[in-house]
Formats: C-alpha cells, structure tokens, sequence
C-alpha cells in the first residue's frame, strides 16, 4: 500500500480510482440489477453443484485410463454421445439454452422461492407435474410458457394442437418441439420423425403429409432468412454508392417484417398460409435485390403466380429504360 505521508499523490490518485470504481458501480446497478438477481439465485447456486451424471462420467474416466496405461486408444468422445443421448442434467441444459441467456431462471417455469437458502423452502410452492395444479402440468405448459411469449401462446390457442391438448397428455404441447431446459429451436431435418408420431397414414390424423409439409416450410423459411440477409447488403452497398434505395428499402422493409414474425406464423401450424407469406417474403426481398443491384432476380423453386411474373417484368423493363 502507498503510504499517505511518504508518496500523497500516488495515494491520492489511487484514493480517487477507487471512488470512480464506487461511483461507477453505484451507477450501473440500478440497470443491471435483474442481472444481478438472477446470479443471486437460489436455484442456480443449488442446482449447478448437482450432476447426475457425474459418477456415470467418472467410470468413463475410469476406463480411459485403464485403456491408456495398456496402451489401448481410446478417448472420452466414444462416451460422450452416449450420454448426451441419454440425457444431460438440467442444469447444464438450461445454462446453454436462451433462458439462461436472458436470465430466465428455474423458478419462471417451475415456480418455488428462489430468495430461500434451504431446499425445502426454495421447493415448498413447488408442485410435480402430476398435479393440475401446476405450472408444468401438461394441460398449463402453454399458459406458462405464454407469460413471456404471450404472441406465440395466441397463435397456439387457435390450432387443433392446443385443443387436443386440452383432452389428451400425447397432444403436442411447447416442450414437444422445443424440448424443456434445452429450448431449443428444431432444424428442419428434426421436424419429420417428430411430427410422425402422431400425422402418419396408420392413425389418420389430419394428413400423412404433415411431416413432410413441414420439414419443407422450415426450409423455405431459412431461405427467407437467406435472400434478406442479400438484400441488406445490396441495399448497403447502393446506399454507400449514394443510389436512392427508397423503393427498394421498402421492399425489404416488408420481407423483414415477414421474417420477424416467422416464429408467431408458426405456431398457428396453418402450412399453407405459413407459406404463402413466407414466400411473400422472398418475393419482397428479391425486388429489393434487384432494384439495388440490377442483378436478375433467380427462378424460385416453385413455380411463380401471373402476378408475380409480371412485377418482374415490370421491373425489368423499368431498369432498362432506366440504362438508356
């Protein structure tokens, strides 16, 4: 430590940081301080020592070692996808998934206190989801999950979905698709074997189709994403060159509007309005490509209406009269 009477102004300078630190700090907490609560959980402090799979990880340890001093190659990675594939503890599930990211603790779901420092307080509200009751009853999941995702939960309310989920356990609910403590996002190739548990030509329920259906309208979506990603570039790229983007601003306006609501759209489970719109989208962005870069647009997959082949064609015949 600098003393004050032999160095005073290192001791004052160091004296004066330290109050900026302080100052600082004071100031950032009142907006950091659902940050700083959610790290000041019960459930996390509890929940991240506990690891049911540390004993089953240990014997793989075990083994490897074992192989190693006899000089038999073997590396954890033969282990790991096992018990991946047999589960990985929630915790660790949930501090990879979005919720954690955002700070949505256990308690948001699960209910409980998580201001408590014993166990038995933190779970005393807490009900299983045996009980009708609770929050993770099967019947509940989506009103839970609406507290946060209140625009997804609306479009949900009007599918066959949620009215079977009313009647039946196996119906899908939120965390049929999106997995608890995970939450993730399917990929496309996920979403056939999950929606033919239930839509296949042995149990007629709606049509054999389905899965299919809606393995393509997830594809279809991620190249929504795709062309508007090329249409902010392109409308980057002619802004900088000083080129009036207006009309094709508005365009992409419009796609990205589609885009933004893509995971709403989708909870309607409406396939064939889902892709309408969503080819809509494409429609959007591609003009807006075209009146940047003058590039033609490329023939879509599917087959384009009257009305959209005449659009471009008006476009085309307005750039070249635009070039002479």
């Amino acid at each position: 430590m600098f003393s004050k009477t032999r160095n005073p102004e290192k001791y004052y300078m160091l004296l004066y940081i330290y109050a900026l630190i302080v100052s600082f700090f004071a100031f950032i907490a009142p907006a950091g301080a659902s940050h700083l609560d959610a790290l000041n959980n019960s459930c996390i402090d509890c929940h991240k020592t506990l690891s049911p799979f540390t004993d089953e990880q240990s014997r793989f340890n075990e083994i490897r070692q074992n192989h190693t001093e006899r000089n038999i190659s073997c590396s954890l990675e033969c282990h790991e996808d096992f018990i991946l594939k047999k589960a990985t503890d929630n915790f660790q599930q949930w501090s990879e998934s979005g919720h954690s990211a955002y700070y949505v603790t256990c308690d948001a779901c699960h209910g409980g206190n998580p201001r408590a420092k014993t166990e038995a307080e933190a779970h005393a509200s807490m009900k299983n989801d045996k009980d009708k009751n609770s929050s993770i009853y099967f019947k509940n999941i989506p009103e839970t999950c609406g507290k946060c995702h209140a625009e997804e939960l609306d479009h949900f309310k009007n599918t066959m979905h949620y009215q079977r989920l009313k009647s039946e356990s196996r119906a899908p609910s939120c965390v049929t698709c999106h997995q608890p403590h995970t939450f993730r996002v399917l990929k496309a190739s996920e979403l056939t074997p999950l929606c033919s548990v239930c839509h296949n030509s042995a149990d007629q329920i709606a049509s054999a189709s389905v899965p299919k259906d809606a393995k393509n309208a997830l594809e279809k979506a991620s190249e929504l994403q795709e062309e508007v990603r090329k249409a902010k570039n392109d409308v980057a790229d002619a802004k900088s060159k000083g080129k009036d983007v207006t009309s094709a601003q508005s365009d992409l306006d419009k796609a990205t509007a589609v885009m933004d609501n893509v995971p709403s759209l989708w909870h309607s489970f409406n396939l064939m309005d889902f892709d309408q719109q969503v080819n809509n989208g494409i429609d959007w962005a591609k003009r807006a490509q075209f009146k940047t870069s003058g590039t033609e647009p490329t023939v879509p997959a599917r087959a384009p209406g009257a009305g959209t082949a005449a659009v471009f064609g008006i476009f085309a015949i307005l750039y070249l009269i635009r070039k002479r």
